[in-house]
């Protein structure tokens, strides 16, 4: 699994240098945090809200990464964000880890 993550950044890599999108940005720093790349995971994810500024997933997974390094404050107003922006999931998340 950790290879596919690999060849899926390289994959990423390419596109935001063909093309910058807020999904290319979003899908490499979803593959940096599986490989426990906290830093570029939120660099990515801070450049797709930069992007586009509603994106929920973007600012959900961006406070995932956020708490694992120990921002939980940080963390958990990513995950309120991405609450309000309309992911239902977010909310659960909270309760579990910021409460």
């Amino acid at each position: 699994m950790e290879e596919d993550n690999r060849g899926a950044i390289q994959d990423f890599n390419k596109s935001i240098e063909l093309k910058p999108t807020a999904l290319a940005y979003y899908n490499r720093g979803y593959s940096k945090g599986k490989l426990e790349d906290y830093h570029g995971a939120i660099q990515d994810f801070t450049k797709a809200i930069e992007l586009e500024p509603e994106y929920a997933l973007a600012y959900y997974f961006r406070g995932i990464a956020k708490y694992e390094l120990g921002d939980i404050d940080g963390g958990c107003l990513d995950l309120s964000k991405a609450g309000e922006l309309g992911d239902e999931t977010a909310y659960d998340t909270i309760r579990d880890l910021c409460n």
